[in-house]
């Protein structure tokens, strides 16, 4: 009996191991259907994706792969990743985020698995207030199955991003709400405001205009302050009917904001076309300022953090008092100068050219949505020239006599 036993059990054993062979021979001819993927497999899928990005099924089925097979990462994509760490560190603002993306992007194409890269381009995609691709490439991060702590981490990140999301969507449906009184105060003289200005306003073709001066080159033309002898700069950001009077069409996000709120969502191209058509209406020769001359009109010769305040409550609408919108213009008050809403409200568009790359154009004052950070006189950004969003406006300048 124990002879027999001991022989049935050998026999057993070696039918196990012969299974056991086959198993493995079929898995080596079949590595996919086997829960492994060769690396001509891996390689071809990840070509694949590269031709469609927006398969994410096969990006989930790489990811899935590459954490039973943990490829390395090739060097171009860390190169294009450290490139965009770069970026993100150069202090350029909205520029240099935009930049770390392209190059997170290029990293993930030639490694859609890398787990930090989704990371970092979800920070960068934020600092642009993509909300929605930050939160896209956080759930990315998770399908690497990252480490527990980071994985709770971005997991949170994500219930942020989407009340910030959601808080932009609602933002854009509803129409602005009346200011409450703390939002308002202090507020400006009505005699500030576009319908009633404080000084009289001069039509004058060629006078010699003494600093101080405030003129219009005709009845709908923007109001301007003479602050140099070579130079006059607009009192006001360019409203919403000056635009209207000039180009025929309203691109604005907030239109019910009214006649005397600064237009926005418009580009740097978009602002030279209003100025070449200001220059054919008038026979004058208006353009945007440069950045030297910005910031000369925004301290009007005074030793102030904000331009014409030391509290940016004084002259400004930012994130935490603009109740969410943009406001009429000359509602705060002005600067040294007499000029109304250098910092806050929209963002102001400049000539100046960042970094050399005139591809990029500089912004300066800061906005109705931005925080803290944004809103001391030296905060400039570059944004693309013909990028459009619901806090870049402008104000002119008009070359004397």
């Amino acid at each position: 009996m124990q002879r027999n036993g001991g022989f049935a059990r050998a026999v057993r054993g070696l039918c196990a191991a012969i299974w056991m062979g086959g198993v493995l021979v079929w898995a080596a001819a079949h590595p996919a259907l086997a829960g492994e993927v060769s690396s001509a497999s891996f390689t071809q899928w990840v070509a694949t994706l590269q031709q469609h990005p927006d398969d994410e099924a096969l990006r989930a089925r790489i990811i899935a792969a590459a954490r039973r097979r943990a490829p390395a990462v090739p060097e171009d994509a860390r190169r294009y990743f450290i490139r965009g760490n770069t970026a993100m560190a150069s202090g350029l603002g909205t520029y240099g985020a935009q930049r770390a993306i392209r190059n997170y992007q290029k990293a993930l194409a030639l490694a859609p698995w890398w787990g930090e890269a989704y990371r970092n381009l979800a920070k960068a995609q934020e600092t642009t207030k993509d909300y929605s691709g930050a939160i896209d490439a956080l759930h990315r991060f998770l399908q690497t199955a990252p480490e527990k702590t980071q994985a709770r981490q971005a997991q949170d990140h994500i219930y942020a991003l989407e009340e910030m999301r959601d808080e932009m969507r609602d933002l854009r449906r509803a129409p602005p709400a009346a200011a409450t009184s703390a939002a308002s105060a202090p507020v400006a003289a009505p005699a500030a405001r576009i319908a009633q200005p404080a000084t009289a306003v001069a039509i004058l073709p060629n006078a010699a205009m003494k600093l101080g001066t405030v003129f219009r080159d005709c009845p709908d033309c923007p109001e301007m302050v003479v602050v140099t002898p070579g130079y006059a700069m607009g009192k006001y950001l360019v409203t919403q009917k000056q635009w209207r009077d000039v180009m025929g069409g309203n691109p604005s996000f907030f239109p019910q904001c009214g006649d005397d709120c600064p237009v926005e969502q418009v580009s740097w191209d978009d602002a030279q076309e209003f100025v070449t058509k200001l220059n054919e209406k008038t026979g004058r020769h208006y353009r945007l300022p440069t950045e030297a001359e910005w910031r000369f009109a925004c301290h009007g010769g005074m030793a102030t953090k904000y331009c014409g305040s030391q509290r940016y409550q004084d002259v400004a609408w930012f994130a935490d008092n603009s109740g969410g919108h943009t406001h009429p213009v000359g509602k705060k008050q002005p600067n040294a100068l007499g000029l109304y809403d250098m910092n806050g409200n929209v963002w102001e568009w400049t000539d100046g050219c960042l970094e050399d790359d005139c591809d990029y154009r500089v912004l300066r004052g800061g906005s109705w949505i931005y925080d803290p950070g944004f809103r001391g006189t030296s905060k400039r950004i570059g944004v693309a020239r013909s990028y459009r969003l619901n806090e870049y406006g402008f104000r002119v300048v008009r070359i004397l006599p």
